[in-house]
């Protein structure tokens, strides 16, 4: 695997909830300040049910990321400006786990993993997580809710 054809192959897995939360965001930050958006209005331009997108706005707003004001001219707003949102903030909110916590998730049939403290892939975890997390740090969500053309794409490596 050491063409560039081949690294393209590979794939970084969303979650449900990071890809739909995602979107609830980029309608947000596509109807601009000032402009409150519904739970209904979000569902319907998603495709989802308002029960979920309650549910994601919720993980949003909890962590300060949208707030809300109530009443018939109500809705979500960011609570910050779109630009100065980064999509590591936006998937730290919506699943604070990452890379570093695989040894906390899959310990066979233990209740800890076995090769704690002598894990030889750890620091790949590790060191991958860092990379992730330190692209997503660059892109904005008003890179992602512009013209799909603008988005920014991560350089492949040499």
């Amino acid at each position: 695997m050491n063409t560039r054809t081949d690294l393209r192959e590979l794939t970084m897995k969303l979650s449900p909830v990071e890809e739909y939360g995602l979107r609830c965001l980029m309608q947000l930050a596509r109807r601009g300040a000032g402009q409150p958006v519904t739970i209904r209005q979000i569902s319907e331009s998603e495709g989802l049910s308002t029960a979920y997108v309650g549910k994601l706005m919720f993980l949003l707003q909890r962590a300060n990321l949208v707030q809300s004001t109530r009443g018939v001219q109500g809705g979500y707003q960011l609570a910050k400006t779109a630009q100065d949102l980064t999509l590591s903030e936006i998937f730290q909110a919506l699943d604070p786990s990452d890379l570093d916590d695989v040894c906390e998730k899959f310990t066979g049939n233990e209740s800890a993993c076995v090769h704690n403290g002598a894990c030889a892939i750890k620091h790949v975890w590790h060191g991958l997580s860092g990379h992730i997390n330190a692209y997503l740090s660059t892109v904005s969500l008003a890179d992602l809710a512009g013209s799909p053309e603008n988005a920014p794409a991560a350089p492949l490596p040499a």
